[in-house]
């Protein structure tokens, strides 16, 4: 670990801020509502890993008004003592806590800018572990997407005792959990890999020799039952944390951390998160699954975390806030090739990493079939192996649900194999080519062939079109010893983007306008704009893009309208949740996002 530390020393520089200025606000979440959250429900790999004690419920995430501040609301999140049906662990263990979590990912997405936000902490007394933080939106597994941590609190007392001579410390090692805070953020570097630290995790925070690392001390008053506000100041070149309490504002790193070629996960957007942890390895309290390894959860509960706001202002002229998915791709979208002509495409090692799972594969000799790229295999005799084409970045095909994924192969014909998908959510979904069968125009010979797949077809139950993170994997599962080659792999929607026919008719007057009202209960107005007369569908989608319902006519130039009452296609009421619903007309496609309140 002091490699660790000699690393990032050197990485910690003074940044040039003689010049920097905080510009214009960007966007602002006030939390008058959360429609650019989603709730989380259960404990994924992060608490598991981190050895949280909590369930989250949705139900503990409510936007609430904030005492003594007429008409101002925040984002509550509550952390209760509570067990019962459904609280437990990954293995099925009961728990006796649960807590809220929320995440921006799909909604609202962060690149660079001066992030303020507004918190109050409850009495954390000992086992709480509230946080602000950030993720990166890339595909990559953590920590190589990286993590910033605007703020967290409940740190161990080693560590509070380890850095109380700086930033309002009085040296005696007496500081509480409720009495501190601090910021960290999280990268890949070869440097950081040891037996101890596996995942290659660089964080700034580890600081054994109190180089740096300057968290903020307040004994009287502490720093919980009140708003503190707590900025990150982020550019290409740096990052900067801050906590502002009263007139004054305190750095919690004695200089600016330098971002460069190791740690450039931080010039790529990032998500936003904020939850309530109760217990696991940065508090002093025990972890999941060994009562041995901490002290008892003493926090009082109820616990509330209020969140006023979140704002983004430019920093240094940088600031980008996006909302919504990835901005959607058309046409045909290239994943790997050279001569299909696409409206958009994948760059091996750019924008896209192929990998090999496990050791299953290793290079073949077959040579390409088309340009002078290809992807040539063979078995290493592990009894199955696994490959596939990750984007760097969540990619948006929602519009490619009644398209086709076409690729070349030459696999030996006693092979059965699937090829499949899998979105940013982690779920997957596969079809299969069965050894000497024709399927999806594959012919079985032993030579390069097409293949034609429906995204109808592959895309299953719960992929989430809009947020991919491999667009294409190969699978097989029997052992079957072989070589093989792929190349020219391609979505095509089935919708020409290309110039337009001379007997076309010209869209150009099309608008999709919002539903009104919305949020709706029983009933909303869908409003459309069509420059002549002709057909049309309005899709009705989930947020994870599955078609509820729809209706097709023949509309009027100009005006036109059509009403939902919330039921699917069988007219059983919808959840309550958000929705999609997408214009088409003749080539031209356009959606856009409601919210349904049962």
């Amino acid at each position: 670990m002091k490699k660790i530390l000699c690393w990032l020393a050197a990485a910690i520089v003074v940044a040039g801020t003689a010049h920097a200025k905080v510009g214009a606000l960007i966007w602002e979440e006030d939390f008058d509502d959360l429609d650019n959250w989603l709730k989380i429900t259960g404990n994924g790999y992060w608490g598991w890993g981190n050895g949280e004690l909590e369930f989250y419920k949705e139900e503990n995430v409510t936007i609430a008004a904030i005492p003594g501040e007429p008409g101002n609301t925040a984002l509550r999140i509550t952390a209760k003592e509570e067990s019962g049906p459904g609280i437990v662990d990954q293995w099925g263990n009961p728990l006796s806590y649960t807590s809220g979590k929320v995440i921006s990912k799909s909604f609202a997405s962060i690149r660079y800018g001066m992030i303020e936000t507004r918190v109050r902490i409850p009495d954390l007394d000992l086992g709480g572990w509230p946080a602000v933080w950030l993720l990166g939106t890339a595909n990559y597994a953590w920590p190589r997407n990286g993590e910033i941590d605007l703020m967290e609190m409940g740190a161990r007392k080693a560590f509070r005792d380890l850095h109380d001579t700086h930033n309002g410390g009085n040296g005696l090692d007496n500081s509480t959990v409720n009495e501190v805070v601090g910021a960290n953020a999280i990268f890949y570097s070869d440097d950081a890999v040891t037996p101890e630290n596996p995942s290659g995790a660089a964080s700034l925070s580890w600081d054994p020799d109190d180089v740096y690392c300057r968290p903020y001390y307040s004994y009287a008053p502490p720093l919980v039952d009140r708003f503190l506000t707590y900025r990150l100041y982020w550019d290409e070149n740096s990052l900067r944390f801050t906590v502002v309490d009263g007139a004054a504002e305190y750095d919690l790193y004695e200089s600016p951390f330098t971002i460069d070629g190791e740690s450039d996960e931080f010039r790529s957007p990032f998500y936003l998160i904020a939850n309530l942890a109760v217990g696991g390895v940065f508090t002093d309290a025990y972890n999941l699954g060994d009562p041995g390894s901490g002290l008892p959860v003493t926090m009082p509960f109820p616990a509330e975390m209020d969140i006023d706001y979140i704002r983004v202002y430019e920093w240094n002229g940088q600031g980008e806030v996006h909302l919504g998915p990835p901005d959607a791709e058309s046409g045909v979208f290239g994943i790997f090739t050279d001569e299909t002509p696409t409206n958009g495409d994948l760059e091996a090692g750019v924008s896209s990493e192929i990998y090999v799972w496990e050791g299953t594969l290793t290079d073949g000799f077959i040579p390409p079939y088309e340009g002078p790229n290809g992807i040539s295999w063979q078995t290493t005799g592990l009894g199955w192996f696994g490959a596939g084409i990750m984007s760097i970045q969540p990619l948006n095909l929602f519009d490619f649900g009644d398209g086709q994924i076409k690729f070349m192969i030459k696999i030996p014909a006693n092979v059965t194999f699937k090829i499949g998908i899998i979105d940013a959510w982690g779920n997957q979904s596969y079809v299969s080519f069965p050894a000497y069968t024709t399927k999806y125009g594959l012919m079985r010979d032993g030579e390069w062939g097409q293949a034609s797949i429906p995204v109808s077809e592959i895309r299953g139950l719960f992929i989430d079109l809009r947020m991919l993170s491999y667009a294409f994997v190969i699978l097989e599962e029997n052992g079957t010893a072989c070589e093989f080659a792929l190349d020219d792999i391609y979505w095509d929607s089935g919708i020409s983007t290309g110039i337009k026919e001379p007997d076309t008719v010209d869209r150009r007057g099309i608008k999709l306008l919002p539903n009104a009202p919305n949020p709706f209960n029983a009933l909303t107005e869908i409003r459309f704009d069509l420059p002549s007369g002709g057909p049309y569908e309005i899709v009705i989608l989930d947020a994870a893009g599955r078609r509820v319902t729809g209706f097709r006519g023949i509309g009027n130039a100009g005006p036109n309208s059509l009403q939902w009452n919330g039921r699917d296609d069988t007219g059983r009421p919808a959840s309550s949740g958000t929705y999609f619903y997408r214009l088409e007309s003749g080539e031209h496609r356009e959606a856009k996002k409601m919210t349904l309140v049962q």
